[in-house]
Order: structure tokens, then sequence, then C-alpha cells
């Protein structure tokens, strides 16, 4: 018969084992530090966003994450995990409304699927299969241009592709195509391009295209985001030292603005001009 010492020991070996095989995905907490491993090593990253009051929350990491075909799936991915509280920011890009939520992105932070509330196993397992077929949406994008060069939604997305991966310059190229497109197909998609062509601009700190692009976008779409429009050309004209054309900018967007949150931040920026 074993010494207890030693049934002990092995008992306790049989545990680490046991242990380390339900718990040996990393999980990230830093959304930078995810984002730039996903770059690095061509992966999809998978978002468990949750609240340390959300009982299905705790449910999804005891229960559900430790199966072994969840295990496997999620292996395929940059693993990521955020009290959705703290990011406010995240949870308004991705449309995150309550809690569980599952984001599943590629490697340069685009959406491709998402889960609001609790899935079982079964869900999460089609999800991550489904989302890690999407993993190169990038090559999907281009691989569907190549066929259909002047389709204006086709390069619309694909503008919004690299925005969302903040390659700026690429994606005003797209978005210039997308709107100086003559697809008939969807007229409508021509708004969209030339504002968030101005969005490129403004981000790319180009001030004058930014400020000509949101001036074409008025002349040519005065119902449009016309209280944005003037809201970014103010920034860019406060940007280029013309307090002027900025203040007037300001006032039109604090006048078509009906939101108090929204109208502080504007009149702040006008007492600083």
């Amino acid at each position: 018969m074993l010494p207890f010492s030693k049934i002990r020991s092995i008992l306790l070996l049989i545990c680490l084992v046991f242990t380390s095989e339900i718990s040996s995905e990393v999980w990230e907490t830093s959304v930078e530090t995810a984002f730039n491993k996903a770059k690095k090593e061509g992966r999809p990253i998978f978002i468990d966003v949750y609240a340390d009051w959300c009982g299905y929350c705790k449910t999804l990491k005891k229960e559900i994450y430790p199966k072994k075909e969840v295990r496997n799936e999620m292996s395929k991915f940059v693993l990521l995990s955020l009290d959705g509280d703290r990011f406010p920011n995240l949870k308004k890009k991705y449309g995150v409304t309550g809690y569980p939520t599952l984001l599943f992105l590629d490697k340069n932070g685009s959406l491709t699927e998402k889960i609001a509330g609790m899935p079982d196993h079964k869900m999460v397992i089609k999800t991550l299969r489904s989302a890690y077929s999407k993993r190169d949406k990038e090559v999907n994008l281009l691989t569907d241009l190549e066929k259909d060069p002047h389709n204006n939604l086709l390069l619309l997305k694909t503008g919004e592709y690299y925005f969302e991966a903040k390659e700026y310059k690429k994606a005003a190229d797209y978005f210039y195509k997308s709107f100086a497109s003559e697809d008939p197909r969807m007229p409508e998609n021509k708004h969209k391009a030339l504002f968030n062509l101005g969005l490129s601009f403004s981000e790319l700190k180009n001030w004058e295209k930014a400020i000509t692009t949101f001036s074409l976008y008025l002349d040519k779409f005065p119902t449009g985001h016309s209280k944005e429009a003037f809201y970014y050309r103010g920034g860019a004209y406060t940007s280029l030292g013309k307090k002027t054309e900025a203040k007037e900018d300001l006032k039109k967007a604090l006048e078509l603005s009906s939101d108090p949150e929204e109208k502080k931040e504007i009149q702040d920026l006008l007492n600083r001009l």
C-alpha cells in the first residue's frame, strides 16, 4: 500500500493536470495587447464582454468555455475578456447593449459575428466556426471587388474595413471610389462614402481636404448628416487656426444638436476659441 504522502502527491498532480486542461486558454485583459497580438499572429479575436454582477457571464466562464469542443475552437482565436462597464467606447462601437455579449472580430478588429445574451455551447461552437471562416475579411472583400470593381457598396464596405483598421489612406481611396462610382444599384451609398471620406481626411490630419470634402457634402447632401459635417469641418478650421470659420460651423452644429451632452461638448469647444 502506498504511503499517504505519495497518494497525496499523485492526487495533487492529477488535480494540476486537470486544472491546466480546463484553464489553458490565455485571456488577455488589454485591448491594445490583444489587437496587436492578433495582427502579429494573423489570428481573429474573440471578446467576452461581461459585467461582475452578471450571473450568466459567470455561467459562461464556468460551464460553457471549459467544454472540450468549445476550447478547441477558441484556441484558434486571440481571447480577450473585458468588463463592459469599463469600456464604453468599445460598447458603442460594437453595439453592446447587455451582458453577456460575445464579439468575433478579424485580425484588424472588424466585426464578423456577434452573440447577444446567454448562448448554449452549441451556439458558441457554431459561431466560433463561422467567425473563423470569415477571418480573412480583407481578402474576401478584395476578391469580391475583383469580380465587380465598380460596385459602390463593396467599395464602401472596403473603405469601412480599412477605416476600422486605422489604415486611413486606404480607407480614403475606397471611399472616394465609392462616391465616384457610376454604379446605379445603390445611389444612397454616395452620401455615406463622401461623409466617410471627410472623416478619413480628418484622421489623416489633412485639414484642407477635410474642409473641401465636408463642404462638398453639405452642398450635395444638405439633409444628410449636416450637424456632424459642420462639427468636423469646424474642427478642421480650428486646427488651421481659422477661428471665425470654426465658430460659424460649431454654432450651426450646436443649433442642430438636441443631445444635452453633445451640446455641452460643442459649447466647450466654442468657449475655447
